[in-house]
């Protein structure tokens, strides 16, 4: 999967978890129940590893309209961020969804915030990387 970023489910892909398609093998169905807009593609790759079909039935849940990839910035940054630091990663979303509902789409002129809790959770050096990474990400972003 060369994309990355949080999966969500279309409106399509709501209605396939309630009544879903007699052609949808149980492994899709099984996925689209995962996609909770919360899991980035990396996290639903590392729940269903070592399933044999996994790759096929992503794709065909993609090609069918059944799920996106989201693009907004704060699900970029909030992927980003699991990927950085796996299991330790929720306060840093917590965090990063308390800025967005207090400052909206400028939670990251705010970004301070955010540094200073992962200096104190994680240390110097990754708060020093998170800061870079989700600095240049945002920018790309606004591009």
């Amino acid at each position: 999967m060369a994309e990355s970023g949080i999966a969500v489910l279309t409106q399509k892909g709501r209605e396939a978890i309630t009544s879903a398609p007699q052609d949808m093998s149980s492994l899709c169905r099984n996925i689209l129940v995962q996609v909770d807009g919360n899991k980035s593609l990396e996290n639903l790759q590392k729940m269903f590893r070592g399933l044999k079909g996994f790759e096929d039935s992503m794709q065909k849940l993609f090609a069918g309209g059944y799920i996106e990839v989201a693009r907004d910035c704060k699900d970029l940054v909030k992927a980003l961020v699991q990927q950085i630091l796996g299991p330790k990663a929720p306060t840093i979303i917590k965090k990063i969804d308390e800025m967005h509902a207090k400052y909206g789409d400028a939670c990251w002129e705010h970004m301070d915030e955010l540094d200073k809790l992962a200096r104190m959770f994680y240390g110097e050096v990754i708060a020093d990387d998170l800061k870079i990474r989700i600095a240049s990400l945002v920018q790309e972003s606004r591009k």
